[in-house]
């Protein structure tokens, strides 16, 4: 049984949530508890690598939106 995955680093998170969902569904299938709790191991490190690329396109966007506020200063809100 094996789980090919080409991706390049930092995809979008869904993406990432997406390889997790098919880990978990490959350890559901999986034959014996070895591979069952490997699966269940990516599942876990795809879910950590989607939370940390959300992190880094909020920090991305909230980067940008100080950039704009420094541009146009009279458009600040509040």
């Amino acid at each position: 049984m094996t789980l090919h995955v080409d991706i390049s680093p930092l995809k979008s998170p869904d993406q990432y949530r997406r390889l997790s969902r098919e880990a978990v569904r490959h350890a559901g299938e999986a034959p014996s508890l070895y591979f069952r709790l490997s699966y269940l191991g990516l599942a876990a490190g795809w879910r950590a690598l989607a939370d940390e690329s959300e992190k880094a396109f909020n920090a991305q966007m909230h980067a940008e939106a100080v950039d704009i506020a420094d541009v146009w200063p009279d458009r600040r809100a509040g």
